[in-house]
């Protein structure tokens, strides 16, 4: 056979190993966090809201340059 073909076929196998081990530790992260909410008295689905409303440091909402709706300088 012609070695790209075997090279592009060996790749492709990797990344499926690879997505198929990611999809299992995102599996065993959102059991064991789960496992600490309701450990906590949480339940799942629950909105958490931070002490001081969301504000940043000065009061103000602290939108990070990330969004795309910011208009503030923080």
């Amino acid at each position: 056979m012609d070695p790209r073909h075997d090279a592009r076929a060996e790749e492709l196998d990797n990344l499926k190993l690879a997505l198929a081990t990611f999809a299992l530790q995102l599996e065993a992260f959102e059991l064991r966090a789960r496992e600490g909410l309701l450990a906590a008295g949480i339940a799942p689905g629950t909105a958490v809201v931070q002490p001081d409303g969301g504000a940043g440091p000065r009061g103000k909402i602290d939108w990070s340059i990330r969004s795309a709706g910011s208009t503030w300088d923080a």
